[in-house]
């Protein structure tokens, strides 16, 4: 697919400093690369995104799966190390353009070093989960989604509309960070220097 002309992460692939994520890329893979989040919730928060553009992982086929779950075993390992600390991935799946809670639609997938029960509130919220995990073809795509995964379960909530980065305001809550709103707040100080930390902690380890 394409790259869309105002997509942020479609071009973030893009080696260049002039591109502002270029500075914070730690893995290019063939089909995916890894990059601090701009705005981190905490220190080691990463995106794992797909170079092409897709709305999310659900639309990606068996190589783009099989770098990404190769690069989220190597996470959750260095997460263990660095931080002692689970890894928790969230995903907002937008397949209609401004759903799901998702502020950027293309396939990107969050990795904190947090163990947060989000399970309860999301079921409370939007009912009943689907056991299977972001690659899996035995739910329709006809639906926006959240997918959740972390030690214990990996689970899909079909989702008709949400707020904008719901997710990253609902963990934001938890790990005592109002600061989730990425725009506004990724040029503050405290969000920079998040930034700065997780880049030193985590640079050239994921390969």
């Amino acid at each position: 697919m394409r790259y869309l002309e105002r997509c942020e992460l479609c071009h973030a692939n893009d080696k260049s400093d002039t591109v502002s994520i270029g500075k914070r890329v730690l893995y290019r893979g063939k089909y995916i690369y890894v990059a601090v989040d701009i705005a981190p919730l905490c220190i080691g928060h990463l995106l794992i995104i797909t170079k092409e553009h897709y709305f999310n992982f659900y639309e990606t086929g068996e190589v783009i799966k099989e770098e990404t779950e190769k690069i989220k075993g190597i996470i959750k390992n260095i997460f263990q190390k660095i931080y002692h600390s689970e890894t928790l991935f969230f995903e907002h799946g937008s397949a209609i353009p401004g759903e799901a809670g998702s502020s950027v639609d293309h396939a990107h997938l969050h990795a904190i070093p947090c163990k947060i029960d989000l399970k309860n509130i999301l079921d409370n919220l939007l009912g009943n989960s689907i056991e299977c995990d972001i690659f899996s073809k035995n739910y329709h795509n006809e639906f926006s989604y959240i997918y959740l995964e972390d030690i214990n379960k990996k689970v899909i909530y079909k989702v008709d509309k949400l707020p904008s980065q719901y997710l990253r305001k609902t963990v934001g809550e938890k790990l005592n960070n109002n600061n989730y709103d990425w725009r506004m707040y990724c040029k503050s100080l405290a969000s920079l220097q998040m930034l700065e930390q997780t880049y030193i902690d985590l640079k050239g380890k994921i390969k």
